[in-house]
């Protein structure tokens, strides 16, 4: 069984995630102030340009600043953001082309990491479950990204 109950969840289970983050104040306060600092950042920016009267030529700025941020904060807030770039109702055209770039221009992970996700989940190495797999993505999202891969069979595969 795995070490972390988080990990072996298969259903959202809300008295086990209480559980686990009761004992992890310091890291459930750690990304909560991260959240605010890159928010109250960008917010900030915003008031800057305002004061200063530059709030109109400063918006592709603040557009790719809001995006940067996002994609910094993680897969969740991709999401918000992915979300917010199909709602012209809601949001300024400036900012949503710059959104909409959430849609299929992200940056993957580290391979080493995807790597040994991959392998702790089929539990064997690369090698011996792919004859070859690329070295990098061929594409990335908010959730994963996919290797172009070979099996030992000779089948090409999207991992």
């Amino acid at each position: 069984m795995s070490r972390d109950p988080l990990r072996s969840l298969t259903a959202y289970d809300a008295t086990v995630i209480r559980r686990y983050y009761r004992w992890r104040l310091l890291q459930v306060i750690r990304r909560a102030l991260t959240i605010c600092l890159n928010l109250a950042s960008f917010w900030f920016s915003l008031q800057i340009d305002r004061w200063q009267g530059r709030s109109e030529q400063r918006l592709p700025l603040r557009a790719t600043q809001l995006r940067q941020c996002l994609t910094h904060l993680g897969p969740t807030f991709i999401k918000v953001g992915q979300a917010l770039s199909t709602r012209p109702d809601l949001v300024r055209k400036d900012f949503l082309e710059e959104l909409t770039r959430l849609q299929d221009q992200l940056p993957g992970f580290p391979t080493p990491k995807a790597f040994a996700r991959i392998e702790r989940e089929l539990g064997q190495s690369i090698s011996e479950t792919f004859a070859e797999i690329t070295p990098e993505p061929v594409a990335a999202a908010s959730l994963g990204q996919v290797y172009k891969a070979r099996l030992h069979s000779g089948e090409w595969v999207a991992v």
